[in-house]
């Protein structure tokens, strides 16, 4: 009876250990977000004011920014919506 158990137990937290591994922004992904900030602030647009959830932070998830999007379940971005700032 022990051996099912364990054998379950085992299977659902490599589960979770996925899900959390992929749960996160991947940095290639992060840092190009942030180039992006950047070369919008290189523009004259005040890109602080406009994206100011994008932080170069290792606590701010880059999933969890203003206009970007992520797919749920391998966490990569897959859209940004920056049409609510014209100049962008």
């Amino acid at each position: 009876m022990a051996w099912p158990f364990m054998k379950n137990l085992f299977w659902g937290l490599l589960v979770l250990v996925q899900i959390c591994v992929h749960r996160a922004c991947f940095v290639e992904e992060s840092m190009g977000l942030l180039e992006f900030k950047e070369f919008v602030r290189s523009n004259g647009d005040d890109a602080d004011h406009l994206l100011p959830s994008w932080v170069d932070d290792s606590n701010s998830e880059c999933c969890g920014w203003e206009q970007v999007r992520c797919n749920s379940t391998t966490g990569h971005v897959i859209k940004l919506s920056p049409q609510c700032y014209p100049n962008i």
